[in-house]
């Protein structure tokens, strides 16, 4: 996301990148307040623009003994008009003696992506006439210039793979240009910047307003209804069934008690019945003299 989107994180990813398998306290304290700003400029876009192609842009800027190993840290920033087209925050190989030896590394350093923009923008049929490299130090774009011709006591112990940047200045695909110090847009890829130096490069580099600020976020308001007055009409209607299945059901619930009460009655007349039929036989004189001539044969 810092090579690609946001490229005014770019040196603090790069910073703790290097501290992966050491980390301590201060680095957890740099990586939340790296979350925070994310979190504060979510809706940061990069916006890419193009004024020329004629010269391609590039500003390179170095660092001296920034790192706990008394290593340089370089950066680059390639643009067409506003907007970083491609951007780099790298830390040197190798310890340097002076800031201007930092500045010709650096450049040297970065030489395959800038030629290679310069062959890329060539092949695909527009007239780029060189890569314009912008530097902010006098010595360093001396050396660029002349190679060792411009090497005194402090810088003749550069080698000579350094210098291969003089042959494209010769060849006519590179171009040296002064930069002032203010408009050095690769010095947020070096070391980290605060305040306005900061919003003012990061203006430039993500083509945005200097003082951007995301906009404020909506909060979801919840509706809260009216509560629900029920009356006992509402509930009759909803709880009770039609006129028609009521009467329908009436007649069923009336059909089924006639029924019922037939059944009932049959068993009790069934059953009066068969007790009258007891009190006759009882009675009856057939039954009395059979009754008598049992007792007088017991006798």
């Amino acid at each position: 996301m810092a090579t690609r989107a946001r490229r005014d994180i770019q040196t603090a990813v790069a910073f703790l990148t290097t501290r992966v398998k050491h980390p301590d306290e201060d680095d957890w304290g740099k990586l939340k307040r790296v979350l925070k700003y994310l979190n504060g400029t979510k809706y940061l876009k990069l916006r890419l623009t193009m004024n020329n192609l004629g010269v391609l842009k590039w500003y390179v800027d170095g660092s001296h003994n920034v790192h706990w190993d008394c290593r340089g840290h370089g950066g680059a920033v390639f643009t067409m008009g506003r907007g970083a087209t491609s951007s780099y925050s790298r830390r040197l190989k190798l310890n340097t003696r002076s800031s201007t030896e930092t500045e010709l590394v650096t450049a040297d350093m970065f030489m395959p992506e800038m030629l290679w923009t310069l062959h890329f923008i060539q092949a695909q049929g527009y007239e780029a006439e060189c890569v314009g490299l912008y530097q902010d130090n006098i010595s360093s774009q001396l050396l660029i210039k002349n190679g060792k011709m411009s090497s005194g006591k402090k810088t003749k112990h550069i080698k000579a793979k350094f210098f291969f940047i003089k042959d494209r200045v010769e060849d006519g695909e590179i171009k040296v240009i002064d930069c002032p110090a203010e408009e050095m847009w690769a010095d947020i890829m070096t070391k980290p910047l605060q305040g306005t130096a900061f919003r003012v490069i990061r203006a430039e580099l993500m083509n945005c307003d200097v003082n951007y600020e995301d906009p404020p976020e909506e909060e979801e308001v919840e509706t809260i209804t009216a509560p629900k007055t029920v009356t006992w009409k509402d509930l009759i209607t909803s709880t009770s069934k039609t006129p028609q299945e009521c009467v329908g059901q009436n007649k069923h619930s009336m059909k089924r008690q006639q029924t019922d009460n037939q059944r009932e009655g049959f068993r009790c007349t069934r059953g009066r019945r068969n007790r009258t039929l007891g009190v006759a036989r009882l009675n009856s004189t057939a039954w009395q003299g059979n009754s008598k001539k049992r007792g007088e044969s017991k006798q």
